[in-house]
């Protein structure tokens, strides 16, 4: 479980003033600037490999089978550094310069929405993962996994529930923002946030690049709830593996550490935003 350490004087004055910032900064839409949204640079999560949020070797290979290469991992047994794809036999390198051009197009379509006209559906999540991965893989992307994988120590619903259990997640996200937005607390967001993001990757709905949608889709929700960019993964190791813990606690029931990681994020958002 991921620890924090224990606050200062001077940090909890901080955190107080920024959480006052947040609340202040929430009530209306941000510009979203390509290097704070996480499109492209150092600490994005969207713009370098194709890696995903719980699979530790950050490589993909052919959609069917898993293995347990590395700790969590969904990586598939005998898959290499190539992919087949639509356009032909390609690269690691190459299939992750191509989503991310189109994850960078796919968040600036939602920003260029007002936060109302963003409805988080089965439909629309759908429809996002088709976007990002649809031009290279049009068999499978945007459709539900029709296999079982392991993520991990963590075993995802088998395939045949994964439309339930996505049109329970959309259901309860839904009721979770509507009462976000009524109470307009940074610990709140925090909490819908994490919902957002574990439930997500704990439903694991697509064969592949479940990271990048569900990372988009976390930006979706923080515009929708008119808070300014924020991170949605995490990079450094050190962090990585807290934010890794935080998943796996929140597989048992324990969603706290995630929420504390999430109001973390937001705090940090409120200051760079506040200047």
């Amino acid at each position: 479980m991921a620890e924090f350490k224990k606050a200062s004087k001077d940090e909890k004055d901080r955190d107080k003033k920024s959480s006052a910032k947040a609340r202040t900064v929430a009530k209306k839409p941000h510009g979203y600037n390509r290097s704070k949204e996480g499109i492209s640079g150092k600490g994005s999560g969207l713009g370098g490999k194709v890696d995903g949020i719980r699979e530790g070797t950050g490589e993909y290979g052919p959609p069917e089978g898993t293995d347990r290469k590395g700790k969590d991992s969904t990586r598939p047994v005998d898959s290499t550094r190539y992919f087949e794809t639509a356009q032909g036999n390609l690269s690691y390198s190459q299939v992750s310069e191509i989503i991310a051009v189109s994850v960078k197009k796919s968040i600036e379509a939602i920003i260029g929405q007002t936060p109302a006209d963003i409805q988080v559906t089965p439909e629309w999540i759908c429809k996002l993962h088709n976007d990002i991965a649809g031009s290279l893989f049009p068999e499978w992307a945007g459709r539900f996994r029709d296999v079982n994988v392991v993520v991990g120590t963590h075993t995802p619903p088998p395939y045949f529930e994964v439309p339930i259990h996505v049109r329970q997640y959309c259901d309860d996200l839904d009721a979770r923002l509507t009462f976000a937005v009524k109470e307009r607390k940074i610990e709140t967001f925090a909490e819908t946030l994490a919902f957002a993001d574990w439930r997500f990757q704990w439903i694991h709905p697509f064969r592949d690049f479940n990271g990048r949608a569900g990372r988009i889709l976390l930006s979706a929700v923080l515009f929708k709830l008119k808070l300014p960019p924020a991170e949605t993964a995490e990079v450094e190791p050190q962090e990585k593996e807290k934010y890794l813990n935080a998943l796996r606690a929140a597989d048992t029931g324990d969603i706290s550490s995630l929420t504390q990681i999430w109001l973390i994020r937001l705090l940090k958002s409120a200051q760079e935003e506040a200047g």
